[in-house]
């Protein structure tokens, strides 16, 4: 079981890049302002696509879970949502670069909420490698951003750290409620049916009872000009969210502590969203503007690649 725990959370990222691009482009160019938090309810049909695909593979064991975990998957789910609601808001609200700089703080929530709540312990050899790790993403993160011209947005910075910690309590009341550590793949199909019966309840409540939400979507994937296309990417989003989110709860179940998936999580989307920037850019040239590979990006890249690695094999 090589470091299948990292395996997942790596495979995971490029899913998730892909929705986060997405998802900047609905929020930032499509939704009206002060409305970007609608967009949760538009992975209402995932939801229920994980529900129904779960129950068709695993049947009525999904079923078997005593009330305790189901209460507490759902209470997971639930702050997913209220997490997500938090990050496109973020998205909407100013400069990625406060967005990325600030999120990379999930790591840290992760250990210390794994330590609080969970009672995870962490060892000498595990430490080194998360440090290894968040080492390597301090180098890409600072090393390749543009220089600002004034001190980090402190609204954006608030929002983005609000959803860091609810992504992360999400995180540990999963592990909480649903245990793991072995590749029990009908465990997986009762966390995530759960789970994702927490977020759509949610979704839907949310959904009842902000009239403002409700307006902005309508007219941004019912009534707008770009509808349908609207309406095409929102499908791919969800599609790449579900298939990210079901490698990244299988990381969690078989993972030793939460911190690491977060780690590994973090550091490999940073690789995953510059090359599909990359890609993305000589698709659609006239909309994405790719950064250009200098030497010192290369080398930074390089290093901070190194240094992921060698945590990985170390945490294992």
């Amino acid at each position: 079981m090589l470091m299948l725990w990292a395996v997942f959370p790596i495979l995971a990222s490029i899913f998730y890049c892909v929705g986060s691009y997405i998802q900047n482009h609905l929020t930032d160019n499509e939704l009206p302002r002060k409305r970007a938090g609608s967009y949760v309810i538009m992975h209402i049909p995932c939801f229920i696509a994980a529900m129904v695909l779960v129950v068709a593979v695993f049947g009525r064991a999904v079923f078997m879970l005593p009330i305790t975990n189901v209460v507490g998957l759902l209470v997971a789910g639930a702050i997913n949502v209220i997490g997500s609601m938090f990050y496109y808001r973020a998205l909407q609200a100013g400069d990625t670069i406060d967005i990325t700089i600030f999120n990379q703080t999930s790591p840290l929530i992760s250990l210390g909420l794994g330590v609080l709540i969970l009672g995870e312990s962490i060892n000498v050899n595990q430490a080194l490698g998360f440090l290894f790790i968040m080492a390597a993403v301090a180098i890409v993160v600072f090393g390749s951003q543009k220089k600002r011209s004034g001190p980090p947005n402190l609204k954006v910075a608030t929002i983005t750290l609000t959803y860091a910690f609810f992504s992360i309590l999400s995180d540990v009341v999963y592990k909480q409620f649903i245990g793991g550590r072995t590749a029990d793949f009908t465990l997986l199909g009762q966390g995530f049916f759960y789970f994702n019966l927490g977020s759509f309840l949610m979704s839907v409540i949310f959904f009842i009872c902000i009239d403002d939400w409700r307006h902005a979507l309508r007219k941004t994937f019912f009534r707008g000009k770009h509808r349908s296309m609207n309406l095409f990417l929102s499908g791919i989003d969800s599609l790449a969210y579900l298939i990210a989110e079901l490698l990244y709860k299988l990381a969690l179940i078989l993972a030793p502590i939460v911190a690491l998936v977060t780690a590994v999580s973090k550091a490999a989307s940073l690789f995953a969203s510059f090359f599909i920037a990359l890609v993305l850019a000589k698709v659609f040239p006239r909309k994405i503007h790719s950064k250009k590979f200098t030497k010192k990006m290369i080398m930074q890249y390089l290093f901070a690649a190194v240094l992921i690695l060698v945590g990985i094999v170390m945490m294992n």
